[in-house]
């Protein structure tokens, strides 16, 4: 019954008097009261206004099957996601996605853990997130392509996160928000902290791709992080100083993803979007590449494939292709020396 009563307090953005709610649910007007109590209690912010009823003023971050199923309908990704695979702990939702795909899971499955007690960066780093705070989630697509025409897929997928965020958040802010340190890294403009980044997995069968998995980790409503993280991460509730759901921001990526997964194998299409959000053009890196010294240059471009260029100390272009990049200004780094 109460969800019948979220529901049509979800049709209305203004108030729903009590009499309305009674009569079309067919119950008293102090059970309404009482399952009105009830969603509150589960986290949902409703006021009651005299002589004008109820409103809902935001919807409570509940993470589950049904939630899900809706908010997937609600935003035109029903047809869209083949499977999904919701779970309160995993290792990691790329494993998830993994193991799936192996199974023979469909292209454009979703795999979301509340909490993850593996999650993984770029280059092996740990991905710490804390339970039923941040999104941590993963989609598995199964495109017709080979190794080469995949090299760029985490900068589409940094580029489909970053624009979610973007359509959402600016919606609210009226300002920019989110920008992209090269590859991966999805950092706040304000502060140039971060707030996620991508991994994504390719699997081969004969020169061919079996399947990719896209796995997105974003801070959401976490206030506080370890003290080595501190200066460097930050959490969209922590820059705009409210909550979110992460239900709203796992679906505005997915749109996102949905609108552009076309344009995937067709880089010249969208490296340009790409571009506009990244923040590491123009700014001073260090590169810590392996089997070589650490060195610090200017970040001048990116090659035809998204790799990045940089010019060095001795003003030689040099394409850096893997490796760790540290940029002036972002993420807590300001180089003085090496």
């Amino acid at each position: 019954m109460k969800n019948k009563i979220l529901a049509i307090l979800k049709e209305n953005p203004g108030s729903v008097s009590g009499n309305e709610i009674s009569d079309r649910i067919g119950i008293s007007r102090s059970a309404v009261w009482k399952h009105v109590g009830q969603l509150r209690r589960d986290g949902h912010q409703i006021e009651a206004r005299t002589n004008r009823g109820y409103q809902l003023i935001r919807e409570a971050d509940i993470l589950s099957a049904k939630t899900l199923s809706d908010a997937l309908a609600a935003h035109g990704l029903a047809d869209y996601i083949q499977a999904v695979e919701i779970v309160d702990e995993t290792d990691s939702t790329n494993e998830m996605a993994k193991r799936a795909a192996a199974a023979g899971a469909p292209g454009r499955s979703l795999f979301i853990a509340r909490y993850q007690t593996a999650g993984r960066g770029r280059r092996g780093y740990t991905w710490v997130s804390q339970a039923d705070l941040n999104l941590t989630c993963s989609l598995l697509l199964r495109p017709e392509a080979d190794a080469r025409e995949m090299a760029s897929a985490t900068l589409f997928a940094g580029l489909c996160t970053a624009q979610g965020l973007n359509l959402l958040v600016d919606a609210q802010e009226e300002r920019p928000f989110a920008g992209i340190k090269w590859p991966n890294d999805l950092i706040a403009k304000s502060s140039g902290k971060k707030l996620g980044g991508i991994l994504t997995e390719t699997a081969m069968e004969e020169n061919r791709v079996a399947y990719l998995v896209i796995g997105i980790g974003l801070n959401l409503n976490q206030t506080h992080f370890p003290d080595d993280l501190a200066a460097s991460a930050t959490s969209l509730r922590l820059e705009c100083d409210r909550p979110f759901r992460r239900l709203d921001i796992l679906c505005a990526v997915l749109r996102r993803f949905q609108a552009l997964e076309g344009l995937l194998l067709d880089r010249a299409a969208w490296i340009g979007s790409y571009r506009a959000l990244l923040l590491t053009l123009g700014k001073t890196v260090r590169i810590v590449e392996q089997g070589r010294p650490a060195w610090i240059g200017q970040a001048v471009d990116l090659d035809e494939e998204g790799e990045l260029v940089v010019l060095d100390a001795r003003g030689q272009r040099q394409t850096v292709r893997s490796g760790a990049v540290s940029v002036r200004g972002l993420m807590g780094y300001h180089p003085t020396t090496l």
